[in-house]
């Protein structure tokens, strides 16, 4: 969790928030914090929420060193490098530390004039000035170079779960002073996904709905207020196989398309991959890695990591394999008129007890 709170007050390099968590930075500018010694600084990746954090962060430090700071915005998709560098270059009359920030960065690099203006302002910027450059996508290059050298690159990307799980847990005891439940926590990101953005606001609105300050965020609160969409609900199905009871596992499947009313293919999908990640659990195990090192790989989390580790061990790895390809097949047999979707979905759940039962035998 402190690495959490590193990486998002600007201390550390967002590379680190990577999908694999890693720690590694680039450079020696990549580890200093974000302050006023950064003439121009990339912000970069799908993460919105780190990119806004990473520049609050810069403000509030040059604030803290050099006073009011005046922060101006252009739109990467129109400006011209020369209106921005004339900003940069020109002196206000309270003579402001100013933050000249361009937005859709990618999409002003392309236009090769305003590349290469802002290479050449790189190698002589101008003291008082930070530029940051924002943007979803990115392509890296000659200009991120020359910016390690008076600034700083940093890649703003989706956290992993576990990290999300942190944040929320972070997040509620420091903004909204009440406590999630790290079960809850785990629910609220396995429903909302890890856009930081997203749970931040649903953060927000579940801390209002406590009673008291210091109130608690639970499971039933989440599993009430979080609700899946209908095409997550197909995921349900995977739990409901895992536990081997037929009624329940089939149950699942016709409440899913009838209740629900799912359209099949979601559902095959949901089956599919936990075909595969019983089948690459169990070549995992046999090559002799542990528990942690399965999880890590093929990226399990949450509450069903223990039931598909253990139908993983209690199933041959042929086994699995033919019921892996399996799935496969069961999705194109209707297309090929053999037999409804619907259908096929009720066979393949009857496979899936089989083989799971017959590996407990």
């Amino acid at each position: 969790m402190a690495a959490l709170a590193r990486r998002l007050s600007g201390h550390y390099d967002t590379t680190c928030m990577a999908k694999r968590g890693a720690t590694k930075s680039k450079g020696g500018a990549a580890g200093r914090p974000l302050d006023d010694s950064a003439r121009v600084v990339i912000l970069h990746g799908p993460e919105n929420y780190l990119r806004t954090e990473h520049l609050r962060t810069l403000r509030e430090a040059i604030e803290a060193q050099r006073g009011e700071v005046d922060v101006l915005h252009f739109d990467g998709a129109s400006a011209a490098a020369a209106d921005v560098l004339d900003e940069a270059r020109s002196l206000g009359l309270m003579q402001q530390y100013k933050i000249i920030v361009v937005d859709e960065a990618d999409e002003f690099l392309k236009r090769g004039e305003n590349r290469r203006s802002i290479e050449h302002y790189t190698e002589s910027p101008v003291d008082s000035v930070t530029i940051v450059l924002r943007a979803a996508a990115w392509n890296p290059g000659k200009l991120d170079k020359m910016v390690e050298g008076v600034g700083r690159v940093i890649k703003c990307e989706p956290l992993e779960p576990p990290m999300a799980i942190s944040f929320c847990i972070q997040r509620c005891a420091k903004r909204y002073s009440c406590t999630i439940d790290p079960q809850a926590a785990g629910l609220f990101v396995e429903r909302i996904g890890t856009s930081l953005s997203r749970l931040d606001t649903e953060l927000a609105r579940l801390s209002l709905m406590i009673e008291t300050a210091g109130g608690i965020i639970d499971v039933d609160l989440v599993t009430e207020q979080i609700q899946l969409s209908r095409e997550e609900k197909a995921w349900e199905v995977q739990s409901a196989l895992l536990t081997g009871d037929g009624a329940a596992a089939l149950g699942k499947v016709i409440e899913l398309m009838t209740i629900s009313r799912l359209d099949p293919v979601p559902i095959f999908y949901a089956m599919t991959d936990l075909s595969r990640k019983m089948y690459a659990a169990r070549r995992l195990l046999d090559a002799g890695q542990n528990e942690r090192a399965v999880c890590s790989v093929l990226r399990l989390w949450g509450p069903s990591v223990s039931a598909v580790l253990a139908a993983a061990r209690r199933c041959a790895a042929a086994e699995l394999a033919d019921l892996m390809r399996e799935c496969l097949r069961a999705v194109h047999r209707p297309r090929q008129s053999l037999g409804t979707s619907e259908r096929a979905v009720e066979q393949l759940a009857v496979r899936f007890l089989s083989v799971l039962g017959s590996g407990g035998r």
